[in-house]
């Protein structure tokens, strides 16, 4: 992709530089796009990308023009800016980055970092191409992250749990109060958060005056198997919905989408008939996800990377295929909860194979098998990714990789690239 890619890898891909002042100033230099077309944004510990893919899917297959901007990606850069479903081509990416480039040194005071230009990348796309709506999935808490220079059009808070703790804090609460920051005054947040998290999400919500629904109380899900589910909120009471998202976790995330949906058709006047919502959830392309790339025996990717993730895939898994040990590949970075992530996967795990991230963020396998080791005696370590992965095919067993969404990414590439 030449220049403009070489660009944005000189600014750190994995480097956090809080604060809003210089995407601001980026997007003002260049008239403002994330202005100009309607945006919802989706924050929380797990499921943003989810319901931000749920989202855009409906509101596509009603017939809007639908920006999706989400990371991190599993193979290519362009996997993060899509137009109804479709990524942008990496010479229009070239191009903006190489514009971005051009503002940012003439009109900032310091360098931006790598999500900020992405960021901005995709609010100038999507402006250029007339997009309906922007579907914004928030890359780290919400305060300081660069999508939060919006006024959304609905704010979707998925559940809060302890992750980038050296960033967001070192309890749920003042995790939740980071993520929050994404209420706007008067505008509408749906929430799946509960206990500590769900009090500072009300209290914001009240102090922002603005109208807040969340999963149990003001809209519920019934009937829940692999993928298909019963939907009941305000307006709405659908029977018999099927997702193409599969795992049982997947069923709160795509409430929270409909429940979206169902306060952007109220608040926006938008009409979504109960086939585009039927469609939709059957249109759904999220890889990475609980994705069974071989039938039999079972061979599942799925990006789950902390220890919530990690127990809601091995209820999915439970349910999909009862009474079934599983042999688990993992990798994960250096910064997550690796005993009680692995502690939740050895429940099911009949072997485990830990390997390396190929990612200079990579956790130490020899850690982490040290870790396995008090919670499985079956556990091997192969530091490199491709040897442990045609390992695993070997055994020719129910098998899941899983700890990263890094790692997912490189066996997607082996997958497609053998």
């Amino acid at each position: 992709m030449g220049n403009g890619l070489t660009y944005l890898n000189s600014l750190g891909m994995h480097k956090v530089k809080p604060g809003l002042e210089r995407i601001k100033s980026l997007l003002k230099a260049l008239g403002n796009p994330e202005d100009k077309v309607p945006g919802i944004l989706i924050a929380g510990t797990n499921g943003k990308g989810s319901v931000a893919a749920t989202i855009a899917s409906i509101l596509s297959t009603q017939g809007y023009k639908v920006g999706l901007y989400t990371s991190p990606h599993l193979i290519s850069i362009t996997e993060r800016i899509k137009i109804d479903g479709v990524q942008i081509c990496s010479t229009d990416l070239n191009s903006i980055l190489l514009e971005l480039k051009e503002v940012a040194e003439k009109s900032l005071l310091e360098l931006p970092s790598y999500f900020e230009i992405i960021t901005a990348a995709a609010f100038l796309y999507f402006a250029r191409e007339k997009a309906d709506f922007n579907v914004l999935e928030v890359g780290l808490g919400g305060r300081w992250d660069a999508t939060n220079v919006i006024t959304p059009a609905v704010s979707v808070i998925t559940n809060i749990t302890l992750e980038h703790t050296e960033y967001l804090g070192k309890t749920i609460s003042e995790i939740a109060a980071e993520k929050a920051c994404i209420i706007k005054h008067s505008i509408p947040v749906i929430t799946a958060a509960i206990d500590d998290a769900l009090e500072v999400v009300q209290q914001r919500a009240k102090e922002s005056v603005s109208p807040l629904l969340y999963y149990g109380t003001d809209f519920f899900t019934k009937g829940e198997s692999i993928n298909t589910f019963d939907y009941k909120g305000i307006l709405w009471d659908f029977r018999n919905l099927k997702s193409n998202l599969k795992g049982s976790y997947q069923t709160k995330n795509l409430a929270l989408a409909i429940a979206a949906i169902e306060t952007l058709e109220t608040n926006h006047h938008i009409s979504i008939t109960e086939q585009s919502i039927r469609d939709g959830l059957s249109n759904i392309s999220w890889e990475g996800r609980f994705e069974v790339t071989r039938e039999s025996p079972p061979l599942i990717l799925d990006s789950a990377h902390n220890p919530g993730a990690a127990k809601s895939l091995v209820e999915s898994i439970s349910e999909a295929y009862p009474n079934t040990k599983f042999t688990f590949l993992i990798g994960m970075l250096n910064d997550k909860g690796h005993l009680q992530f692995i502690k939740e996967i050895c429940a099911i795990a009949e072997k485990l194979i830990i390997t390396e991230v190929p990612s200079e963020r990579t956790a130490d396998a020899e850690q982490l098998f040290m870790l396995a080791q008090e919670h499985i005696d079956n556990v091997e370590v192969i530091e490199d990714y491709e040897t442990a992965y045609s390992t695993l095919l070997n055994f020719n067993k129910p098998s899941c990789i899983t700890g990263s969404l890094y790692l997912i990414g490189a066996i997607k590439n082996l997958i497609q690239n053998p």
